[in-house]
């Protein structure tokens, strides 16, 4: 919308004009909307670049359509034809399309990569050193928190037991499973989240504004590539409207002019008399003011306007777009180029004995994190299922199923909390298992992953954390019964699918679930479709 209120088909006299230019780009875009609902699943079936292209080339199409007939409802000026104007919106979709792609998408894959590597490289050394080492010591606010919920757990579980040798006692099963309803709403929630919100190391984000700071002023700017690559966007966007002359002597300016600002600036750093930082500054700000100056001091005939109003807002939009441009050129050399020294800096970091000891007094925040999971996943996931079984078996007066559902809260809540985690850890092919006989009686599940072989430790282990969380959550809030998990691993990225009957999803407050989603998988989304649910993640997979 920005693009078309300062495109130079137009002349703006004032802030008017740029409201009345507003109003057609909010239009024209919202006129295709219908074409995008096509445009998207059309993309998806061939899923490649040149269905993409095509497909942001039609809707270029359709945009320069509609730009055109609010253009005659309205009763504007436009400088240039109703077909140039097609054309020139057929050919702008797609570039900048293409521009934002190019910074979104290889931030994305830096991050799936960098969080991969850094989980597995964590796991590693937390792997490579005795389990005990890592805990803390003395006393802490987690041992403490651990101890009572032990105490409570076991005070429950002595109960539930005595009831099971008094058959004559079980009378109102409802009750027991409020009492266990309320153990997992008072204690185990509280806990686990408090336990997960101390794990401070275990997935690293990448800052946007880390990101900026590293692309515009860590390192020499790509301007010459970027000044190279823009030439034709403007040619294409000036031509039309002004003529050959203005629109090839305003490129030649244009590049001239950011060319030797960007010479001068790399001089002064080559010369060592200003900094990386104060060069890429220097650069910015000139190729910010300088052509504005130039352009109000140009000789008329190669002007596109004589109003100064719109020769500032046109420069700097042009101003803004180019430095849009240089962050994504430049993140895009940061992602690729810098990736492997990144990671390699990264991993020496992580095997020398400095960070080895200090892995080992934070380990309580990894600790805490496994105990976390073990907490929220299986203790609250195996003691809903048993009190869901004990609400059925109040309804029926079914004891042998209120027995069944008191015998598994009993195991669950007799378990040893503080070591428990660990050998839990210990083989997720089997808590998948476990998984599915968790639920039995409440809903059907079925698991269909890769062979561990070809999944890394780390990324299996998550995948089983996330699949647990997941079948949990449809079963509690959407009262699913039948789920089914399935799987594929293409190009180092797992993704996994999780349908499930029920009632559609409503989104809420975010819980520790939530957490567990953002942290454990590189992307996930929901989405309600035709009566069912459908949960999907993206994990990087790198052995």
């Amino acid at each position: 919308m920005v693009v078309l209120v300062f495109a130079a088909d137009h002349e703006l006299l004032g802030f008017a004009d740029a409201a009345i230019w507003a109003l057609v780009g909010a239009i024209s875009h919202a006129a295709i909307a219908p074409f995008v609902s096509l445009a998207i699943p059309f993309s998806k079936h061939f899923n490649n670049w040149q269905a993409d292209l095509l497909a942001l080339i039609g809707l270029g199409i359709a945009r320069g359509i509609a730009i055109n007939l609010c253009v005659d409802a309205l009763d504007l000026v436009q400088t240039v034809t109703d077909g140039y104007k097609v054309f020139n919106s057929a050919v702008a979709l797609p570039q900048w399309f293409i521009g934002l792609a190019v910074f979104i998408e290889s931030r994305r894959a830096y991050q799936r990569e960098f969080q991969s590597l850094f989980a597995k490289a964590m796991r590693k050394e937390q792997e490579t050193q005795e389990r005990h080492s890592l805990l803390p010591k003395g006393e802490s606010s987690a041992e403490e928190l651990i101890a009572r919920l032990q105490f409570i757990t076991s005070n429950l579980a002595s109960d539930i037991q005595a009831l099971l040798k008094r058959p004559d006692a079980l009378k109102d099963y409802s009750l027991e499973a409020s009492r266990i309803q309320h153990l997992i709403d008072d204690d185990l929630r509280p806990a686990s989240a408090q336990l997960w919100g101390t794990n401070a190391v275990s997935t690293p984000k990448i800052s946007f504004w880390a990101l900026v700071q590293i692309s515009l002023f860590g390192q020499r700017l790509r301007a010459i590539l970027v000044i190279l690559a823009s030439i034709p966007y403007l040619f294409v966007g000036l031509n039309g409207a002004f003529g050959l002359e203005v629109a090839l002597s305003q490129c030649l300016i244009v590049a001239i002019v950011d060319l030797l600002i960007f010479g001068f600036a790399e001089l002064f750093f080559v010369l060592k008399i200003l900094n990386r930082f104060k060069t890429n500054l220097l650069f910015l700000v000139v190729t910010s003011v300088l052509p504005l100056s130039l352009q109000l001091n140009l000789p008329e005939q190669y002007r596109f306007t004589d109003h100064f109003v719109g020769i500032l807002m046109y420069q700097g939009f042009l101003s803004v777009t180019y430095i849009a441009l240089l962050l994504a050129f430049n993140s895009y050399k940061v992602i690729n180029e810098q990736r492997s020294e990144v990671i390699a800096s990264l991993q020496r970091h992580l095997s020398s004995d400095k960070y080895s000891a200090s892995l080992a007094a934070g380990g309580a925040s990894i600790r805490n994190s496994d105990i976390a999971q073990y907490l929220h996943g299986e203790i609250q996931a195996g003691l809903t299922a048993s009190s869901l079984l004990l609400q059925q078996a109040a309804k029926s007066g079914d004891s042998d199923l209120a027995n069944e559902a008191l015998e598994r809260a009993a195991g669950l809540l007799n378990q040893d909390h503080t070591n428990i985690s660990y050998t839990r850890m210990a083989t997720p092919e089997v808590k998948l298992e476990k998984i599915i006989a968790g639920w039995a009686g409440i809903a059907e599940i079925s698991i269909s992953l890769p062979p561990s072989v070809q999944l890394d430790e780390t990324v299996l282990r998550n995948a089983v954390a996330l699949i647990e969380e997941a079948i949990a959550n449809s079963i509690r809030h959407a009262h699913a019964t039948e789920i089914k998990v399935s799987s594929v691993l293409k190009n180092e990225l797992l993704t996994i699918n999780i349908i499930s009957n029920g009632d559609s999803m409503v989104k809420g407050k975010a819980g520790l679930g939530t957490k567990l989603f953002n942290d454990l998988a590189s992307e996930w989304n929901y989405a309600s479709e035709s009566g069912h649910n459908r949960l999907t993640f993206v994990l990087v997979n790198k052995l």
